[in-house]
Order: structure tokens, then C-alpha cells, then sequence
């Protein structure tokens, strides 16, 4: 079962030298890795560096404003790396209006992705779990991106005061989900602690979402230490869940 690593994880590291960055993902275990941003690096660069570190792409994340103007680009990036998703990070309204307008955009992106064999996703912040009358503006996001599918931040989702299990069981059965961001929340406080070593039920939430089926990318955010330190305890905390399944 693949554990993946969000490259803004270690963004800093990769801004300074890419392939170093790499072998750090490399050296902590992980299986391969998502996109944010691509230093630089054209796709046969790219191919040829995640080759020499054993690693796979399984996804980036793209802004609306991309998606909409380079699309061809970034589905001709996908195809090079043998990767089929592409996340928009996050979309900010401040009305229920709104999102749905931003959400339309989003879909037709993805439509026109799917003529290529593309999925368009979406992944959460805290934000989309503010309510406009009895539904979360993720709730408006989805339904108005019927195609899109929903990679979930778990600790954002906390964060925004629902819970993960509970929110992802009706989009699990609906097919409605694309990936897993494992983000750990702190026993106490607001806090982006290491993968096990905080309040989220990765276990029940892996059972529902197997991990040979959905794509569980590390997002961390914060760190206790180096980056390597950070990257390699979330990596273990992770891998020891997946094994008691």
C-alpha cells in the first residue's frame, strides 16, 4: 500500500534543489509523490529525475486560474508522468452565489479534461465548512462540480469543525472521492502534528477509503524538527496504520 508525499511539504527544500528534495522523499520511505508546482522542470526533466529516486507521480494541484487558461498543458504534463489527476487547491467565495459560480468554472475544466481521460479534483481547507443556510460551501462546490471529484484534507475538515468519518461515508458510497490527504490535527489546540500522533481515526477512515484503492498523500505542514525528521515520523505513522489493518 503506497504512502505519497505532497511536495509543499517541503517546498523550501525543493525551491533550492529539486533532486535533493526528491532523495529526501526517497530516503523517508515514500512511494511517490504529488505535484505543487513544478520547479522549473520540463516533463521529460521531471520523468527522468522521479526515475533515478524510484518514486511515481499520482497527481498535482493546479489553481482555477491555471486549470482554465493551460489546460493542455498541464493534461500534456499528466500524460508524460503517467499520472490522471489533476487537484484544484482550494476556490474562496463569500457567498453560497459565489462558490457555485467558481464551482461552474471548475466543472467545465473538468469536462473537458475527461475528453482526455483526466479527472478533475478538489481539495478542502477549513473555509468550505462554513454554512450558507443547511449546507457547507463544500456541499455547494460538489454539487454544483457534479464531475469533480473530492480529494479530502483531513485535517483541514477538523479544522472546520466536521468530522472526516461522517462526512466521507455518503461521498465514498457516491464515488465521489479521488484521494486522501492524510494532515494530522493535535489532541488539543490547532496544531499540524505528525501522521499517529494526534486525533484523527486515520484507521476507520482507511477502512472506508482502502489505501489500495484510493491514492494517501502526507501533507505536512508543520514541523517539531528538520524537514526530514517530520516527513520520515508522519511516513512511519501511516505505514504502522496500514499495517494493522
Amino acid at each position: 500500500m503506497d504512502i505519497l508525499l505532497q511536495l509543499y511539504s517541503i517546498k523550501e527544500d525543493a525551491g533550492e534543489n529539486f533532486a535533493g528534495a526528491l532523495e529526501l522523499v526517497q530516503r523517508a520511505g515514500y512511494q511517490g509523490v504529488e505535484f505543487a508546482g513544478y520547479f522549473g522542470n520540463s516533463p521529460a526533466r521531471m520523468k527522468e529525475l522521479l526515475d533515478k529516486y524510484q518514486l511515481k507521480a499520482v497527481s498535482t494541484h493546479v489553481g482555477l486560474p491555471r486549470l482554465r487558461e493551460a489546460l493542455d498543458e498541464e493534461i500534456a504534463y499528466a500524460k508524460t508522468l503517467g499520472y490522471r489527476l489533476l487537484v484544484c487547491p482550494g476556490i474562496h467565495a463569500d457567498s453560497a452565489a459565489g462558490y457555485a459560480n467558481e464551482a461552474g468554472l471548475l466543472e467545465e475544466c473538468a469536462q473537458k479534461a475527461a475528453k482526455e481521460g483526466i479527472v478533475v479534483g478538489y481539495h478542502n481547507h477549513s473555509h468550505e465548512f462554513t454554512r450558507y443556510g443547511a449546507k457547507y460551501a463544500q456541499d455547494i462546490i460538489l454539487e454544483n462540480a457534479p464531475t469533480v471529484k473530492f480529494q479530502s484534507d483531513l485535517f483541514w475538515m477538523a479544522v472546520g469543525g466536521v468530522d472526516p468519518l461522517s462526512y466521507l461515508e455518503p461521498l465514498a458510497r457516491a464515488g465521489r472521492i479521488c484521494a486522501i490527504h492524510a494532515k494530522e490535527l493535535a489532541r488539543t489546540g490547532k496544531e499540524n502534528v505528525y501522521v499517529g500522533e494526534g486525533k484523527i481515526d486515520f484507521k476507520a477512515i482507511a477502512k472506508l477509503c482502502p489505501p489500495d484503492r484510493y491514492p494517501w498523500i502526507i501533507e505536512q505542514e508543520e514541523y517539531q524538527s528538520s524537514h526530514f525528521d517530520g516527513i520520515s515520523r508522519s511516513y512511519q505513522g501511516l505505514r504502522r496504520i496500514f499495517d494493522s489493518l
